[in-house]
């Protein structure tokens, strides 16, 4: 049999470009964070029941299943991308963020029923559906059933539980 050297290639870029390449990937993609960020309280800060707003039918769309959905608990959403854009842009963390995700899921949730702990003033627009949306409101619901004691102390008591929880 023959023998074959095998010729080791020489890399494309050298470890010290490689490196900085990565690092302005995740800067641009804190960017990204941060502009979805924007994007995102753009389409909840202008959204109105009888308007489609001024990012247009996808806008009003989303915005309307969010908040019918999640209630107040939905702008926890834009702040935890711009969030986490400003660690990947200050690159303090920004390893751990797939791993925190399930975290920021909760925290949304979370957020949805503790809005749902208290009542709609009268300029809220979904009139049938509690601060926290359908989530929040299912959920406190549950949760009420649950405890031994009467629902008016049962809700202060989860209220500031939850809401201890948020923080």
């Amino acid at each position: 049999m023959a023998s074959y050297q095998i010729r080791q290639r020489d890399p494309l870029l050298d470890q010290n470009t490689q490196a900085m390449l990565e690092r302005r990937g995740r800067e641009l993609l804190g960017v990204a964070l941060l502009a979805l960020a924007v994007l995102f309280v753009a389409m909840l800060g202008s959204y109105s029941a009888t308007d489609p707003g001024w990012l247009g039918r996808f806008g009003a769309s989303a915005a309307s299943t969010l908040f019918i959905i999640g209630g107040l608990g939905v702008w926890g959403i834009p702040i935890i991308l711009a969030a986490w854009g400003v660690r990947f842009i200050s690159h303090l963390g920004e390893d751990r963020a797939l791993n925190r995700v399930v975290f920021a899921i909760i925290a949304v949730a979370l957020g949805s029923v503790f809005a749902s702990t208290h009542v709609p003033g009268p300029d809220w627009p979904l009139a049938a559906i509690g601060l926290g949306g359908l989530f929040g409101d299912t959920v406190l619901a549950a949760m009420l059933s649950i405890l031994p004691i009467g629902a008016g102390l049962g809700l202060k008591l989860l209220s500031v539980a939850i809401g201890v929880a948020l923080l």
